[in-house]
């Protein structure tokens, strides 16, 4: 018709049934976007509750181990005397200043470092402390817990660095000795002057070797010099090796060993003494292995004198001056063992 509108059919639609068609097309795609993001995250989630819950079984078995002592905590073996010139062999030598420290940042932990941690090493301070101020008494030295000075912007066994060096100047100690919380003293008849060289000696620190070569940084000495303060700056300055707080290991160790690797005049500033001196390993053994072994007529393959700790001046022996827990998971059930046979 003339002056009228035609519409194609092409043209001919409902808008409504348009609009209602395209909504409902972007809703079922957000639909289908958000169904697809809800079961990636309860993928991640479950996977994330599996791993803990396996790391949490797998941390409670190793914390739940039991051991007993070696046979070599209560059999003596004599520890090879110092080859320098020792405080204790002058009776003319002016006493120094002794101090011992420790640390733990059992306090200091989150909930979150807890849940992922596979080795606890809580109450491990209290459980000793007795037992190192006893000590620290009976000879006039000086104990002291550095665990309110922990540095947290490193895992906490770094905060020994600076542990020290506070007492070497704050606290004018002329020797300090570092001990890791997991330590024991086990013969309270021995002296450190027995051991720590005179002032006429030119070394500085002594040390221990570690099991896997280097040396352990859980147990040393230092006398204040200033070789003394460059070695602790120079170790903290080594922020390549600094691990994410939490992990099993902190790197402190490893600097340390890096470090002395490298460290030119070696033997005119250290002295590595045995380490039945001052630093002896523990050792402890499951029932059933311990039966086997004495089990076995001397000399045989797998007898008690053939194990390669068996009067070894590494590993601790009756009449040692302490027992270190070094390398054990469930660390609390190792100590106490120790703190019933310490004398």
């Amino acid at each position: 018709m003339p002056g009228s509108l035609t519409f194609s059919p092409s043209h001919h639609r409902d808008p409504y049934k348009r609009r209602g068609n395209s909504v409902g097309g972007r809703c079922c795609q957000a639909m289908k976007s958000i169904l697809s993001k809800l079961t990636v995250l309860r993928i991640l989630l479950f996977s994330l509750t599996v791993t803990i819950s396996i790391h949490r079984i797998y941390a409670n078995y190793r914390g739940s181990q039991v051991f007993v002592h070696a046979p070599i905590h209560t059999l003596d073996r004599k520890c090879p005397e110092p080859t320098y010139p020792t405080i204790g062999s002058d009776p003319t030598h002016p006493q120094p200043k002794i101090c011992l420290t420790t640390l733990t940042d059992e306090l200091e932990r989150s909930w979150l470092q807890k849940l992922l941690r596979w080795r606890n090493f809580d109450g491990l301070l209290q459980m000793t402390w007795s037992n190192k101020q006893s000590y620290a008494d009976k000879y006039g030295y000086h104990l002291f817990d550095e665990s309110k000075n922990l540095d947290r912007s490193r895992p906490p066994s770094w905060s020994k660095i600076k542990a020290v060096r506070r007492l070497l100047m704050e606290e004018n100690c002329d020797w300090v000795w570092w001990v890791d919380a997991d330590t024991v003293i086990m013969n309270s008849d021995k002296r450190l002057e027995d051991f720590l060289p005179t002032n006429e000696s030119p070394q500085d620190l002594l040390l221990s070797q570690d099991h896997n070569g280097g040396f352990n940084a859980g147990g040393w000495l230092i006398r204040f010099s200033p070789f003394a303060l460059e070695f602790l700056d120079t170790w903290w300055d080594m922020k390549d090796y600094v691990k994410p707080t939490g992990l099993a290991k902190s790197g402190d160790n490893d600097a340390f060993k890096a470090m002395l690797a490298k460290l030119p005049e070696f033997d005119q500033h250290i002295l590595v003494p045995p380490r039945c001196t001052f630093n002896s390993f523990a050792y402890f053994m499951y029932e059933d292995r311990l039966a086997k072994v004495l089990s076995q007529p001397e000399g045989a393959e797998d007898s008690l004198q053939v194990q390669p700790w068996y009067l070894n001046e590494a590993f601790y022996h009756k009449g040692d001056l302490l027992a270190h827990v070094a390398g054990y998971d469930n660390k609390e059930q190792p100590v106490s063992l120790l703190l019933e046979i310490a004398q």
